[in-house]
């Protein structure tokens, strides 16, 4: 298994046990409050985080996908506690990673494509850059709201 899998499903593990110690003391509050006017929320940084992850493998597999059929958000009607929804698309957006990086070899990881940025890349930057991308977003979401629970308590 990819070093890059092994990383996300430990960032997962390590959010659910998180959560499931925050759930309780103003969960929702603490990621959908900014710390300061016209910053982001903690919700919407882990929503980026895995949305991009998400919205890149999906793309990687089909690219002539649209942006409506590659776009995971929270439901607006669904009744589960906010926790939940954000552990269950952070399971889809590994699923998505999964399914389409363990399709590379060694060798595949060396070839260059036209990055989204202009530029060429190689497959191994490529998902080390996503990786990277979505794994710092998800600890930032953390870390501001860990600084909301301080301030609130």
């Amino acid at each position: 298994m990819p070093e890059s899998i092994k990383s996300l499903k430990f960032v997962y593990d390590y959010a659910k046990s998180l959560f499931e110690k925050r759930k309780d003391n103003h969960f929702e509050e603490s990621m959908n409050t900014p710390l300061f006017k016209r910053e982001k929320t903690a919700q919407y940084l882990f929503i980026h985080s895995i949305s991009t992850l998400y919205m890149a493998m999906k793309k990687m597999d089909n690219p002539n996908a649209s942006s409506t059929e590659i776009t995971i958000k929270l439901d607006p009607e669904s009744t589960a506690p906010l926790h939940e929804q954000l552990l269950d698309l952070f399971s889809k957006a590994i699923e998505a990673y999964v399914e389409v990086r363990v399709k590379y070899t060694e060798e595949d990881l060396k070839e260059t494509f036209e990055s989204p940025f202009g530029r060429e890349m190689t497959y191994e930057d490529w998902f080390g850059f996503i990786i990277h991308h979505t794994i710092g977003h998800i600890y930032q979401a953390f870390r501001l709201q860990a600084i909301y629970l301080r301030h609130k308590v």
